[in-house]
């Protein structure tokens, strides 16, 4: 089958067996483009035989029948990659196992650079994609014109070409998955509209869904699969459930053939410029844009369910820059050779990752979706990665990034959504600098120390909407980052901030901490199975824990504090609020307890370093005596009325005392503490002097350092384990425990000091490839930088600490080897002055 430029995009013919709607089957997939078909096949494959697919219209008719088709398998994280991966290894296979051509040419894929900062991104790229299995190759500019002879290299310094790459038409790749699908006992009914779904509410606030009332019948299941894409957060909303996807204008044109090209060239991106291009099989071209900002298409909270193999009109006016930029880089093509413009609406979300799992308190639904562009290449290696977390009760695969409980509730709000998606079109070429920050959106989440952040010149950064100092810079300099992949204009900054807080004191904002407060009869109950450590603890402790799920790897990490008999404070990461909730009340059951979230009603103030208690002495004495306090212990005092819970514990690795306070009295206890600190010398340090401090003392963080993909035995962390008591997840650890450690996390140092490590660097052990960086930066206190990451023995065989010191250890960065010093044991033990 061929796609020409004159019936591009391709409107698929797919006729489906005619059945009648059945009261009820094991799995309702809602939704027929390339995810739900994704699904349905996967469905079929894993040997779910009661599954059914139903679809507002016909088969691939909403945004899959016009997307561009390009299947590129480099993404963001190894996880995503390895999404990707399996999309091009299903599309590869699936004419000769459904006799269906869903139009896969593995033509390869193309990534131009026109400036040696995003040739240094692609250095990282390849790195990467060596790391997981992905080949790659790095190009001089004259060699890419051997793939493209049409294109303009004068102006490049170079490129990268991914053979694995490829494309499909999309519209056929739906329908292959449906016929493979159908071929696999799934029953698929177009013409099919969900009206409602069915659902009742548990004591506790989780939503128990069971079915789906349609214009053609109800129908009960154990399992709701919303794969609608676009239409999934109207059907959210319908039902209290935050979807938080919305729908963006993107454009492509088509060019009529052109001359010296054949539908063999790679499928290419001029990220730069925001551009792709890639040819059809009668050698005419798509030339589609990203634009740094883009338009959010004004269709309320709901769109049309007649939407159906429709378009929005042309928009040449917003085209004209992009245009005018793939025709310098093409100059053979002319605008008379454009036959055809292309504005289909497509689904975004707010930080440009998919969405994936169960949304937050709710049993029996499952959501996949908001591909924000891309879709075809993420959809069919997703929903094999869905099929198994809902066989095996959670992730197969680290798929955190992609969690839809990473979301929180305002995320969801139109005008949020429209501001952000704005923004995040535009994210996919955009240059993906280390810690780079959103720009839309802001402001929405604040500590109530904001005034005084901004009076010590703080640059912000925002995480789960919260507005954090990332920095402070120095008076008259403006508070603003400046990107690269080498040092950025804060390096000396926090050096210094470092340096205060390792020799003196420091003031740490760190109010965005998610906080909880579990009582009731069964409270300790409910937390001994949840946590890995003895929360039995005397009142007044605090105790820091790993919460696991039944294959014995981490779903959290967070510190609990027993405030009662049957009532605990409990403490964990800033975007673990949603999740980390979910998780609690999921297996609340019938146990007597409650579960509040506080984030909002505590700020907390971290003072930190050798001189912490001498401050904290001169304002309450008697509670912050000059001698040593034990780890853990946990205060109730009060300092000129301001009600304050101390806790001795530090993420810095310094002496000191997080005091958690009402968000309304911050500002006072803040001002109080500066002041008292004046004559050693306190100042407030950001997150970018946290974040340095932990990993120069290998403190692991969730969603980087650990995850749902590795043990406690993995992470160093067996330590913080209970092994008499049962919890969830004992039997698995237990069995982990008989098994060769093969795999540890690692602290590294590099040798030279003028090297940067941001993180996701590959590892080299005598030359073998055997991980990747986790968490790496700058560390000021011993002059380089700093990085953890998991190590597996090149031979499969037991990794011992020994094997550290045997080998010899570089970190890859931008295509170079630096040597490193590789250890069980952090790089910084203790802080001693120079």
């Amino acid at each position: 089958m061929q796609s020409l430029f004159d019936n591009t995009p391709v409107r698929s013919d797919f006729q489906v067996p005619e059945y009648e709607l059945p009261s009820q089957s094991r799995v309702v997939i809602i939704g027929g483009g390339v995810a739900g078909t994704s699904l349905a096949y996967h469905f079929a494959r894993a040997g779910w035989s009661d599954v059914a697919l139903l679809e507002q219209n016909t088969i691939s008719s909403g945004t899959s029948w016009h997307a561009a088709g390009m299947v590129g398998q480099l993404r963001t994280s190894s996880a995503q990659t390895k999404v990707n991966k399996a999309s091009t290894e299903l599309y590869a296979r699936l004419m000769s196992e459904t006799g269906h051509d869903p139009g896969w040419l593995q033509c390869g894929g193309l990534q131009i650079a026109s400036c040696q900062e995003r040739l240094f991104q692609l250095q990282r790229s390849v790195a990467m994609a060596n790391v997981n299995g992905v080949a790659a190759e790095m190009l001089s500019a004259r060699e890419c014109a051997d793939y493209w002879p049409i294109m303009r290299t004068d102006d490049l310094v170079g490129g990268v070409y991914l053979p694995g790459d490829g494309r499909v038409l999309p519209g056929e790749c739906a329908k292959a998955m449906a016929m493979g699908a159908i071929q696999g006992g799934v029953k698929i009914f177009e013409h099919v509209v969900v009206n409602e779904l069915l659902f009742t509410e548990t004591a506790s606030g989780m939503k128990r869904f069971s079915g789906v009332r349609t214009n053609r019948g109800e129908m009960r299941c154990e399992w709701i699969v919303l794969a609608g894409n676009m239409w999934m957060r109207q059907i959210g909303l319908s039902v209290g459930v935050d979807i938080p996807v919305y729908p963006c204008e993107h454009h492509y044109v088509i060019t009529r053939p052109i001359e010296g090209l054949t539908r063999n060239c790679p499928c290419g991106r001029d990220p730069d410029v925001g551009n792709y291009f890639r040819t059809l099989d009668d050698g005419s071209v798509k030339l589609g844009a990203f634009k740094k900002r883009s338009k959010p298409w004004q269709i309320g909270d709901s769109v049309p369910n007649d939407f159906a193999f429709q378009l929005l009109e042309p928009d040449w006016e917003d085209f004209e820059q992009p245009l005018r930029d793939q025709l310098h880089r093409f100059p053979t093509i002319k605008r008379d050779d454009i036959v055809k413009f292309v504005n289909g609406p497509e689904a975004f979300t707010p930080d440009n990752n998919f969405i994936m799992g169960q949304p937050f308190c709710t049993d029996g639904l499952f959501v996949m979706g908001g591909w924000n562009s891309a879709g075809i290449a993420c959809a069919g290696g997703a929903g094999k990665f869905a099929v198994e977390w809902i066989e095996n009760g959670g992730m197969t695969l680290d798929l955190g990034s992609v969690d839809i409980r990473r979301f929180m509730p305002f995320q969801n709000g139109r005008k949020y959504l429209q501001e952000r998606v704005s923004e995040v079109l535009g994210l996919h070429y955009q240059m993906a600098w280390p810690g780079r920050q959103m720009e839309t959106a802001r402001g929405v989440r604040a500590s109530g120390l904001l005034e005084f952040h901004t009076q010590h010149n703080a640059c912000f950064g925002e995480s789960a909407g919260w507005e954090r100092p990332l920095f402070y810079a120095s008076a008259g300099t403006e508070p603003k980052i400046a990107y690269s992949f080498l040092r950025q204009n804060w390096h000396e900054h926090v050096i210094e901030e470092v340096k205060t807080c390792r020799e003196s004191v420091a003031l740490l904002d760190q109010s965005t901490f998610a906080k909880f407060e579990l009582s009731g009869r069964d409270a300790l109950t409910l937390l001994q199975y949840l946590c890995g450590a003895n929360i039995d603890r005397p009142i007044g402790q605090a105790v820091y824990t790993g919460m696991f799920n039944s294959h014995g790897t981490f779903e959290s990490d967070l510190t609990v504090v027993r405030t009662g008999d049957d009532s605990f404070y409990i403490v964990t990461a800033t975007g673990q609020q949603q999740r980390d909730y979910d998780w609690i009340v999921r297996h609340i059951g019938n146990l007597q307890v409650e579960l509040a979230d506080v984030t909002t009603d505590w700020a907390v103030v971290s003072v930190m370093g050798p001189q912490s208690t001498m401050v904290l002495n001169r304002i309450a004495p008697l509670e912050f005596p000059i001698e040593d306090v034990r780890y853990g212990s946990v205060r109730n005092l009060s300092i000129d009325s301001v009600p304050i819970r101390a806790l001795r514990i530090s993420y810095v690795g310094e002496l000191g005392w997080e005091l958690h306070v009402p968000i309304n009295l911050v500002q006072r206890l803040a001002n109080k503490i500066m002041l008292a600190g004046s004559e050693f010398g306190i100042r407030p340090i950001g997150s970018y002097a946290i974040s340095a401090m932990r990993i120069e003392k290998g403190f692991r963080a969730f969603g980087h350092d650990l995850s749902s993909a590795e043990s406690p035995m993995e992470a160093g962390l067996s330590w913080a384990i209970d092994w008499d008591k049962d919890f969830l997840g004992k039997a698995s650890l237990l069995e982990k425990r008989k098994q060769p450690l093969n795999q540890r996390l690692v602290c590294f140092a590099l040798e030279d000091p003028a090297i940067t490590l941001w993180g996701t660097e590959p590892i080299l052990m005598g030359g073998k490839l055997v991980g990747h960086t986790t968490s790496a930066c700058f560390g000021p206190t011993i002059g380089t930088s700093v990085a953890m990451g998991y190590v597996k023995h090149p031979t499969g065989d037991s990794l011992k600490a020994s094997d550290l010191q045997s080998n010899p250890f570089e970190i890859v960065q931008l295509g170079q080897r630096y040597r490193a010093k590789a250890s069980l044991r952090p790089s910084v033990a203790r802080w001693s002055p120079p």
